[in-house]
């Protein structure tokens, strides 16, 4: 039925009357207009006739025996085929009700008797071609419809004037938005735009609007069930007669398919297909990228370059495919082991991720941005060697390998990428030389440099066994009173050939190497161990400062620490303060706020420690639960030169106290400095003017004076 205009050749119609004049009447008529014709003298047999013949035009007298006109319309309506027809119902001339009812069961038209019959022709063809049309445009529409379907495409309209906002029933379905409530609005068509994603797609409409110009926009959108597409949104300006933007229309298409063969060709373009890492292109890039960089804000990166050891006797011996799945196997070992050291050997504010790449064959690279020095690159080279140094299953076939790296820094040398990876291919070639299995610096001085920090680091890992480290105390005094109300415990590193060695020249070893997490333990039991055998001599309970490294801090188990302590010490969780630095307040910050409210259920203090150098100080003291903020020392030694230091000491001991904290300055030297501190209203201080850090059994005797 959807193509009989093509396939007959004249027109079909149905004529269903009890009156056998008026049907002739009625034929005559629609021959004259080229008609074919089929007869009906009950509803019934029209509608039996209907569904054998499918016609075209269909005209029905309204009183008709067993079905009258009015059930046969709506029964031809209702079948399969029922859609196109056109149907012209036959009324009496003053029957309103009975043309309204025609309308309603589906007529498309109505005549009155007495009829006209040469307008009756007229009426006929008029209302096929009308009928032709309509069956066109639903064609059309189901088309356009099916097609949108297909390429997952809808589209969408803003009325510039109005606001009034409409996007078709495949655009709804291709966003899944629930359209059966209420009409879809623009907010509702954002609504499914990722984060920030969904005020840029605002802009570009709004921008494009006021440059009266096209809109391209890609995002991503996320549905009810989590899954996650990617959608391409453009739009079109429409102007009016006088030039004014009018309407807005739009599509939008599903693009996740495409996003995810692009995705794939980057990936097959920039990434090596054997062991997923960069390749030599992606590479270079990143070479170039990182020089760049570190031009730029005055930094320091390496570039490592490392070529397994025998590695060509294993391909020989074992074939290709075992050296393949020996380089995917090496290839994991360099990603966990540079993500476990990466963290230890750059800036506390460095996010950029090391690049490791394949160069070619058993050659990898590795750039180490931001480094702090050119020691901490060898802590990286070492355990790379270490972790790569091991034995391997190659289908059952155990085989062993190793690796030589060599190392060049920039800006030292080199300042382009061809230099660089020149030299530190040189550096990995003497490394392997000098017997494989090792690292090398492109500058010889910088290997003597590592050795003597790989020493220290040796003597480090057994200088809590050999109980070489030591607690000093400094005390903290009450501004008003000059008694002794607390401590600083600060560790000191007696080293049995070295002498005494300052915190400033191992802690940053100790955080590298994973060993501060065994020191951070240390000094809490020894200081919490000590505080209390002051209690047993008689002394009033002191506030024990303990200012533990923040390297890791959030992943340190630092809280499970502290209760451990408490629990073998019997300490008052009262009596020890918790010292940290702004530099901790800036890594992860949901984890290190969840960490230092679980300290704060313990019982324990927090000391916020040289207060004022950071990035963002006022915000910490209402984000992170602060008891105590420590005056950095450099405000307090220049606040007799300097106006402004005053200006700052006074700001921040306003503020501490306004949000009910307690307030110590630092490094107080001098007479005129206390007296400055104790006149702003400073509650406590320590400094070199009270009394240098001391060992425990000095520090007894200065309790037992009680005041300084």
């Amino acid at each position: 039925m959807m193509y009989e205009k093509h396939t007959r050749k004249k027109p079909l119609a149905l004529i269903a009357d009890d009156d056998l004049s008026l049907r002739l009447s009625m034929k005559a008529a629609l021959k004259k207009f080229d008609f074919d014709v089929l007869e009906a003298e009950n509803g019934r047999q029209a509608l039996t006739l209907f569904n054998a013949e499918k016609p075209d035009f269909i005209l029905l007298d309204v009183i008709m025996p067993e079905m009258d006109g009015f059930e046969v319309c709506a029964a031809i309506r209702k079948s399969l085929h029922g859609r196109y027809p056109q149907i012209l119902m036959v009324t009496g001339l003053d029957d309103v009700d009975s043309t309204a009812r025609a309308f309603e069961v589906g007529a498309n038209d109505f005549v009155s008797k007495p009829i006209n019959w040469v307008m009756l022709g007229h009426r006929a063809r008029y209302m096929l071609r009308a009928g032709y049309a309509f069956r066109e445009l639903y064609m059309s529409q189901s088309r356009l419809a099916k097609t949108q379907e297909l390429a997952k495409l809808g589209n969408w309209q803003i009325d510039l004037k109005s606001l009034e906002f409409h996007c078709s029933s495949e655009a709804s379905r291709l966003l899944r938005l629930d359209t059966g409530k209420a009409p879809v609005s623009l907010d509702d068509f954002l609504a499914p735009i990722m984060g920030h994603e969904k005020d840029k797609v605002r802009k570009e409409m709004d921008d494009a609007v006021k440059a009266r110009k096209n809109m391209s926009v890609s995002y991503s959108v996320l549905y009810p069930d989590g899954t996650q597409k990617h959608i391409l949104n453009q739009g079109e300006i429409l102007f009016n007669e006088n030039g004014m933007p009018e309407m807005m229309l739009g599509v939008v298409q599903d693009v996740s398919q495409l996003k995810r063969a692009e995705e794939e060709i980057i990936h097959l373009a920039f990434y090596d297909g054997l062991t997923g890492l960069a390749n030599r292109m992606l590479f270079l890039d990143r070479l170039d990228m990182a020089i760049k960089d570190a031009t730029r804000n005055n930094q320091k990166f390496a570039l490592l370059f490392l070529d397994l050891d025998r590695f060509k006797r294993i391909n020989d011996t074992l074939g290709h495919h075992m050296g393949d799945l020996l380089l995917k196997q090496v290839a994991e070992k360099m990603q966990a082991c540079i993500r476990c050291t990466d963290l230890a050997t750059r800036g506390a504010m460095d996010s950029s991720e090391p690049t490791i790449s394949r160069l070619a064959g058993d050659e990898f690279t590795i750039i180490l941005s931001n480094i702090r020095s050119p020691e901490s690159a060898a802590v990286v080279a070492r355990r790379l060697i270490k972790e790569i140094s091991t034995e391997y299953d190659l289908d059952g076939q155990e085989v062993s390998v190793s690796a030589s790296i060599g190392i060049s820094v920039f800006p030292n040398d080199g300042q382009t990428a061809d230099i660089l990876l020149r030299n530190a291919d040189s550096a990995m070639y003497n490394a392997k030389n000098s017997g494989k299995n090792q690292f090398q610096f492109y500058i010889e001085s910088l290997n003597i440099v590592a050795t003597e920090r790989f020493s220290l680091e040796r003597d480090l890992a057994r200088a809590i066994d050999r109980d070489e480290f030591v607690l000093y105390f400094q005390p903290q005094i009450d501004l008003a009173t000059r008694k002794i109300v607390g401590a600083e415990a600060l560790i000191r590193w007696m080293h049995p050939q070295k002498g005494m060695v300052p915190p400033d020249k191992f802690i940053h070893v100790a955080e590298e190497s994973g060993l501060i997490i065994e020191i951070n333990k240390w000094v809490l039991l020894k200081a919490c161990s000590q505080s209390n055998e002051w209690v047993k001599d008689g002394f009033p309970a002191l506030s024990i400062a303990v200012n533990l490294s923040g390297y890791k801090f959030a992943h340190q188990n630092i809280v499970e620490s502290i209760r451990d302590v408490l629990q073998v010490t019997r300490l008052d969780p009262g009596n020890i303060e918790v010292e940290i630095t702004e530099t901790i307040l800036m890594q992860e910050t949901e984890e290190t706020i969840e960490t230092l409210k679980q300290i704060k259920d313990l019982g324990v203090r927090i000391a916020l420690d040289d207060f004022g150098t950071g990035y963002s100080s006022l915000s910490y003291l209402t984000t992170f639960p602060v008891d105590v903020i420590k005056i950095d020392r450099s405000f307090v030694i220049g606040s007799t030169m300097h106006k402004n230091n005053r200006i700052i000491i006074k700001a921040i001991i306003a503020m501490g106290h306004s949000l009910g904290k307690k307030i110590l300055a630092e490094g107080i030297e001098t007479e005129e400095q206390f007296e400055l501190l104790k006149e702003y209203g400073c509650d406590e201080a320590q400094g070199y003017y009270f009394k240098a850090p001391v060992p425990a059994t000095e520090f007894t005797r200065l309790l037992k004076k009680g005041a300084l």
